[in-house]
């Protein structure tokens, strides 16, 4: 199958180089999402091992072969988490930042080996992650057709 992403071997390789390395890109994302949005820190308070930050970054790696790949779910995944961490009262503008945030780390952790084909593959990989991200509708507006469905549903009646 066809990738849906041009610049797919780009993301790849820099992904391949990083795990060639054995290098856990943890720590240095999460400092620098710190760094970025302070704010954010105490909301990890749970997270006393890691393994949350682990599960949330394995997560967006996924997302981001999926996005450069096959793309069968991750365009819409973005969304629907945008929404998710709503939830959390993680404002859009810091969930929107996190792709880049991990584009950053990856290029700190691979140092010189980062090239200039990297960087321009993640940025435009970026940008059309975040023309996905201005699409999802926030999770507090309503639309007369979702709203009307939902009424129905409160009074027990079939959906039409």
């Amino acid at each position: 199958m066809a990738t849906a992403f041009a610049r797919a071997a780009d993301i790849e390789a820099s992904l391949e180089l990083l795990a060639e390395r054995d290098i856990d890109p943890a720590a240095r994302v999460y400092q620098r999402m710190f760094e970025l949005h302070p704010q954010m820190e105490p909301y990890f308070w749970r997270d006393t091992d890691g393994k949350i930050r682990g599960e949330m970054l394995s997560l967006a790696f996924a997302a981001i072969l999926d996005f450069v790949g096959e793309r069968r779910y991750a365009d819409h995944m973005i969304g629907t988490e945008m929404i998710n961490h709503e939830g959390y009262d993680v404002p859009r503008d810091v969930f929107a930042t996190f792709f880049a945030i991990v584009r950053d780390a990856l290029r700190d952790l691979l140092g010189a080996d980062w090239t200039p084909a990297f960087d321009s593959a993640w940025s435009e990989m970026l940008a059309e992650i975040e023309s996905y991200a201005r699409q999802t509708p926030r999770s507090d507006a309503t639309n007369s057709f979702h709203a009307a469905r939902v009424e129905q549903f409160q009074r027990g009646e079939a959906a039409s």
